[in-house]
């Protein structure tokens, strides 16, 4: 299992993309050992965003799998931060 799968994440990463979200997570995680989300869109993220990703990475971690968020803009890199998540996904 070597695969990198993409996701996009969009302009808001908050509860109404959850289900999309989980559908591609899902689809993913039995492929890819390492799942990017390129944030280059990505300008607001709230608490269920931030959920979103902690239960994702849990399920990846659970499949020997990694999450990595990439081209993240100041303002949502800064309340991942905040939100200490830079110790469970590589926040690159």
């Amino acid at each position: 299992m070597t695969n990198v799968a993409t996701i996009r994440l969009p302009k808001r990463f908050d509860y109404s993309s959850s289900a999309e979200f989980n559908a591609r997570i899902a689809g993913f995680l039995d492929t890819a050992s390492t799942i990017t989300l390129d944030c280059a869109e990505l300008e607001y993220i709230d608490s269920a965003g931030i959920g979103l990703l902690v239960m994702s990475q849990k399920k990846a971690q659970a499949r020997q799998a990694k999450l990595v968020m990439i081209n993240l803009k100041p303002s949502p890199k800064e309340i991942l931060q905040l939100a200490n998540l830079q110790k469970i996904i590589d926040l690159s």
